[in-house]
């Protein structure tokens, strides 16, 4: 199975407390699976996916997208190179539409000058029925749901064309019905050719979606194990 990511001994130190958040952690996602990035709160988990997703800069270490080396040094080249990340708290903005949040930074252009509105919702609204969603470019976002708050943060990686889906502890204020409906999609996503990794220490919806599971604790990687040849114990 050809890797989608490949990272290698990465190492995060912050300041001047010297805390090494990620001591030369090695973590490998293939291409369409889903991959759960388990363990304890200050694991590193998290430190760990913002340096694939260019929020931190590791200290030392490698990663490589589809096997080239690449350097990560903002989100905007973490989405050029085809990566997203879903925050645990959502980025959007209350007072815009769907289609508005989607689009910000990368709108279309009427003529190249003036918003386009109508190219937009139609461009969204594509992405959004393609994936069965269950929202509409044109609502307001402060109408939805949290559950179609998170759809929208997908749509909006989905409408910049990522390969790579990072999602920080995406149930953590689910229902268990938006959580079944949530990992249908993750499902339809992986089948697609994405390559998806969770931040999650939920050991039930491990076992419920994930193809492999890589285990972090105290700043170290314990090592990845495929899911159905493990047990929660």
């Amino acid at each position: 199975m050809r890797d989608a990511v490949e990272m290698a001994g990465i190492v995060k130190i912050y300041g001047e407390t010297g805390l090494k958040a990620n001591d030369k952690v090695d973590l490998t996602l293939h291409k369409g699976e889903i991959l759960c990035l388990a363990g304890e709160n200050g694991a590193g988990k998290t430190t760990l996916m913002k340096v694939l997703y260019g929020m931190e800069r590791p200290d030392s270490g490698t990663i490589r997208i589809d096997g080239k080396e690449v350097s990560i040094d903002t989100p905007l080249t973490a989405s050029r190179l085809g990566i997203g990340m879903v925050h645990q708290h959502f980025m959007l903005i209350d007072d815009f539409s769907v289609e508005q949040n989607v689009t910000l930074g990368k709108e279309p252009l009427h003529y190249g000058l003036k918003y386009d509105a109508k190219a937009a919702c139609e461009q969204v609204d594509k992405v959004i029925k393609n994936h069965h969603f269950s929202i509409e470019a044109r609502q307001k976002v402060s109408s939805l749901a949290i559950g179609q708050k998170q759809q929208v943060e997908i749509v909006k990686m989905l409408y910049r064309d990522v390969e790579i889906l990072i999602l920080d502890e995406p149930t953590a204020v689910l229902t268990e019905q938006e959580t079944e409906a949530l990992f249908v999609t993750l499902r339809s996503l992986a089948e697609r050719g994405k390559s998806l990794i969770l931040i999650t220490h939920k050991l039930h919806e491990i076992k419920a979606i994930s193809n492999r599971v890589a285990i972090m604790r105290q700043g170290k990687m314990v090592g990845s194990f495929k899911t159905s040849e493990v047990s929660e114990q």
